[in-house]
């Protein structure tokens, strides 16, 4: 019977002496993250596309709609450059970054606008996006991203 009780006492004992996780602040982390949108759509406003390659890691992979993976920071610059001569104006905002240790998950929405083809008309586009974020050495880099269109696509040519 003193056995039973003993077991039983180092069994709640045990059990109380384990520490509930402790809550991780993660406030600094999505305003690391929120600092770099906002330079993001600084550079895509002056077309660096040297600079939102940076953004990205090494193994990053972008993956716009209709089109094939973008892969690589190199690839990923050239994809963003080839934006400037069609002059498109494009806007990220951040809707909410979800945060675990080195991992985060950013989901936003954009809106795009580029010149129609007569001077007089403007294609507008509207979408939502997501990037996932790792930290490398201390700094998050997106290491992928994906967006598509709310917009129906074109009606087919005739």
């Amino acid at each position: 019977m003193l056995r039973r009780f003993t077991s039983s006492l180092m069994i709640i004992l045990a059990a109380g002496c384990t520490a509930a996780p402790k809550p991780v602040d993660t406030a600094a982390d999505d305003r690391a993250i929120r600092a770099i949108d906002d330079a993001w759509n600084g550079y895509l406003a002056s077309q660096n596309d040297s600079a939102i390659a940076a953004i990205y890691t090494a193994d990053a992979i972008l993956m716009p709609p209709n089109s094939p993976e973008v892969k690589g920071t190199d690839a990923i610059r050239q994809f963003w450059a080839s934006l400037w001569p069609i002059k498109a104006e494009l806007k990220l905002t951040v809707r909410d970054i979800a945060i675990s240790g080195d991992l985060a998950v950013e989901t936003g929405i954009y809106g795009l606008r580029i010149p129609g083809p007569d001077a007089a008309s403007t294609i507008n586009d509207n979408g939502k996006y997501i990037v996932a974020w790792r930290r490398e050495g201390g700094t998050w880099k997106a290491v992928r991203d994906i967006y598509n269109s709310d917009n129906p696509p074109p009606p087919p040519a005739k």
